[in-house]
């Protein structure tokens, strides 16, 4: 039972899609930045504004090490896991890589539907999108080490199928 990472931008919809994925195939769901939470006790946007972003990394580091290969685990990252440390090469280790690769447009019209102030790389944003863009150019590289890459906006139930497809191929 390999485990499926799912990696990609705020709001590409990995943890929507790592849910269906994970209760159609009978696989635990994990949300890497809610295990963060759980295990610090704080929201992602306190432990960046307490202990600073080095310190969050450290512990997402952890939070990923904690996981077994082949242990039928669907794994929600968040959206800049795979680009410190060695996490992508780590992340290749424990399974089956899935980029979700949707468009900066996209990205900022979802993030602006949930009007929450709750992603530490965007406070203080001139502007969302010119954010959004640079951040896609700066992990760009560490997404294209997926082993699978799934482009443009779907369905959840189109993304899902896709990836069972994948995985019926692996």
């Amino acid at each position: 039972m390999k485990n499926i990472i799912l990696v990609g931008m705020m709001s590409s919809g990995k943890t929507t899609v790592g849910k269906r994925l994970a209760a159609r195939l009978g696989y635990q769901f994990i949300d890497l930045d809610q295990r963060i939470v759980a295990l610090e006790g704080m929201e992602i946007s306190d432990l960046f504004k307490t202990k600073g972003e080095a310190y969050f990394r450290e512990v997402e580091l952890r939070a990923l090490l904690e996981l077994k290969p082949e242990a039928g685990l669907v794994v929600a990252t968040g959206g800049g896991t795979p680009c410190f440390f060695d996490n992508m090469t780590t992340i290749k280790s424990l399974g089956i890589s899935v980029f979700l690769n949707i468009p900066a447009e996209v990205l900022a019209k979802r993030i602006e539907k949930h009007a929450k102030d709750d992603r530490p790389i965007l406070s203080g944003a001139v502007s969302l999108l010119g954010t959004l863009e640079a951040k896609i150019r700066e992990r760009s590289p560490f997404y294209a080490m997926a082993d699978y890459t799934l482009e443009g906006e779907q369905p959840v139930d189109e993304l899902v199928a896709r990836i069972e497809k994948v995985l019926s191929q692996a």
